[in-house]
């Protein structure tokens, strides 16, 4: 069909020499096929586990075109930045981010967000893990990956890191606000801006 068209066109570009109409040849591209990955490949394989995976909005809109271009790093980069950005919007901090305001919003001692009342030792555990687990994610994957270049590189990796991203925004989605700290959270920012 495409080598009819082309066809087509050369003859009706001579028609159109012969008749002095146009002082040169135009020239045609050949025709040229998009390469698509095969639904095999490893990195069709990748992209399919992406999207099974990543299913939270705020994760998957800032990190999805990203990973399916093989940006790894930015893709983790901005999945990390949004978990940051939804915790301050949540307590509503515009002061601090990052292992700060993980350290603060996150405290064992005194939380602005928690998950349980914290009388028990596994529910003190809980706390004080997650605390944890949330400034490392910002010092050991979010800073790291903000300030190297391809500090991420393969979809494998990015794919762990955008899982765990994802797991701490649902954790984050689940926690309660702690009405005391949250009227000086408040107050904090109303006095910032």
């Amino acid at each position: 069909m495409t080598h009819r068209v082309i066809e087509s066109l050369k003859k009706l570009q001579e028609h159109v020499l012969e008749l002095g109409l146009a002082r040169g040849v135009l020239a045609l591209p050949a025709p040229r096929m998009l390469a698509l990955p095969s639904p095999t490949s490893d990195e069709a394989a990748a992209n399919n586990v992406f999207s099974v995976a990543v299913t939270e909005p705020e994760i998957e809109e800032v990190s999805r075109d990203l990973f399916a271009s093989g940006h790894y790093s930015l893709a983790v980069q901005e999945a990390y930045k949004a978990l940051d950005n939804y915790i301050r919007k949540k307590v509503g901090s515009a002061k601090h981010s990052g292992a700060t305001l993980m350290d603060n919003v996150f405290s064992p001692s005194s939380p602005v967000l928690y998950w349980t009342d914290r009388s028990t030792t596994s529910q003190q555990d809980e706390q004080k893990g997650y605390h944890r687990l949330y400034s490392g994610a910002m010092l050991g994957i979010r800073n790291p990956v903000t300030h190297e270049f391809n500090w991420v590189e393969e979809p494998e990796v990015a794919l762990e890191l955008l899982v765990f991203a994802q797991h701490l925004l649902r954790k984050a989605k689940a926690a309660e606000m702690n009405a005391s700290r949250e009227k000086n959270t408040v107050k904090q920012y109303v006095s910032s801006t």
